[in-house]
């Protein structure tokens, strides 16, 4: 007998001919003249035989839209019966509760709403010998996870891009950099800084001083298009996700809108008043960037061609600067930066200020006296990564440690939960999590992916001028 669950009804006008010009044994098939009555057809009369669950060509091209849904739902049940496990399945109990609550799960997610409190899960500290490594000739500068949980991609000051396999850290795959000189290369002739990888694991996008964003093939490691529009150094890259729509960001000040699956330009975004440095984005056509002197960070609505401007910190603060360097959405409501003066910075979109900072974050590297006062000279925020929907996150200096943090119920504040030692500049950070395992991939190098050491000039001038 069919399950009730898996029936279709249709609503029909007028009288439904017979399925067969042979007559059926038993009782007739009965006519249905009412237009408000309802038809339940049974699996036989939509035409369709299954097997393991697929269709021939034929038989999808013959398809309705409401068998379609008919036939993924029913692939979608059997799918949660199988990550039950053996044994009598109630298909009542699964229609009222494990499937109920996985669409509310994948609905929340999209509509940026899901909040998932994990970070006690987890057991800290970290075991360093657990830790995996592959190398760059120079410094690493950016990485990019696939969402299948299969790969990531690495980049490097030696202008070259590698492709590893999570599970084995081997090497899959190299797309080789060229020198300066070289014109018209398949490739990047300069540091690359940003990388991007877009949702459904087709295109891989990279970003580089040489001023261009160049568009890979993932599955067949080969170069699309390149991007010349920019005027200066491209710092970041990040892709909408499920949607092949880019958005980049640069030194020119500009933020630009990429079409990837018609490989073409679509806006630029203007605003910020210096260099941008870092952009992130989720499932709403927006994204939130952060500007270095200009100390904003703002949220661009792509489809209402506007923009909300967050400024950091505060003159009287006993570390100015506030330069941001780094942007972590954390879902679409909230958001973290890092700036130049050691803060880490909770912002909710509905809020001008932060709703929580916490100086200092990775503590000061050394101490400026001016008469009886003292001012300590912090190590700045390189980068940060969330785990997306959820209470936990990294941020990386150059201080020796990855310092994980919990967000506190509420989203009002957070604290420090453990720290994991790596050498270096922790110029890149990025979870990848599957049902399974959670990785925490790590872009280290022996010098800044900006080589912004002049930063440190910079910052220590500003300090030593403060009137306190």
């Amino acid at each position: 007998m069919t399950d009730p669950f898996f029936t279709r009804k249709r609503k029909t006008t007028g009288t439904i001919p017979p399925t067969s010009s042979k007559k059926r044994k038993g009782k007739p098939t009965p006519t249905i003249s009412n237009a408000n009555d309802e038809e339940i057809l049974s699996d036989d009369e939509t035409g369709l035989v299954e097997t393991d669950g697929s269709i021939t060509e034929s038989e999808s091209e013959r398809e309705t839209p409401a068998e379609k849904r008919r036939r993924l739902a029913k692939q979608y049940i059997e799918s949660v019966k199988n990550n039950i496990g053996e044994g009598e399945i109630d298909a009542a109990e699964i229609d009222r509760d494990l499937i109920a609550e996985r669409l509310k799960t994948d609905a929340l997610e999209k509509t940026g709403r899901a909040f998932k409190e994990i970070a006690d899960t987890f057991k800290f500290p970290i075991d360093p010998t657990s830790l995996k490594s592959g190398r760059h000739d120079l410094a690493v500068t950016c990485i990019a996870i696939a969402d299948n949980f299969k790969y990531f991609y690495t980049a490097s000051k030696d202008c070259s891009i590698k492709k590893w396999d999570v599970d084995t850290g081997r090497k899959l795959h190299e797309f080789p950099g060229g020198r300066k000189s070289v014109k018209q290369f398949d490739g990047h002739t300069d540091h690359v800084l940003s990388l991007a990888l877009s949702s459904d694991g087709k295109y891989l996008a990279s970003g580089g001083a040489d001023k261009k964003i160049n568009i890979w093939n993932v599955d067949d490691n080969k170069f699309l298009k390149c991007f010349w529009q920019h005027k200066d150094a491209v710092t970041a890259l990040a892709f909408r996700k499920g949607a092949n729509q880019l958005y980049s960001a640069s030194k020119d000040r500009s933020i630009k809108v990429w079409n990837i699956d018609e490989l073409s330009y679509v806006e630029t975004l203007y605003g910020h008043q210096d260099q941008v440095m870092a952009i992130d984005a989720l499932f709403f056509e927006r994204c939130v960037t952060v500007g270095s002197g200009d100390r904003t960070c703002r949220l661009w609505k792509i489809a209402k061609e506007s923009q909300l401007v967050f400024r950091a910190g505060d003159k009287k603060e006993v570390h100015p600067g506030g330069g941001l360097d780094a942007v972590a959405m954390i879902d679409e409501d909230n958001f973290l930066t890092g700036s130049d003066n050691g803060t880490i910075s909770l912002w909710n979109v509905n809020k001008k200020k932060p709703v929580y900072s916490y100086p200092l974050s990775h503590g000061s590297v050394e101490t400026f006296c001016s008469g009886s006062l003292k001012i300590d000279n912090p190590r700045w925020i390189i980068s940060l990564a969330t785990l997306r929907y959820s209470n936990l996150f990294a941020s990386g200096s150059w201080d020796g440690q990855i310092r994980l943090w919990k967000i506190k119920s509420g989203l009002r504040s957070f604290d420090l939960i453990s720290s994991i030692p790596v050498l270096g500049f922790i110029n890149s950070l990025s979870f990848l999590t599957s049902e399974k395992k959670t990785y925490l991939v790590i872009g280290a190098g022996q010098e800044h992916r900006l080589g912004r050491w002049e930063r440190i000039k910079e910052a220590k001038n500003r300090w030593k001028s403060v009137e306190l």
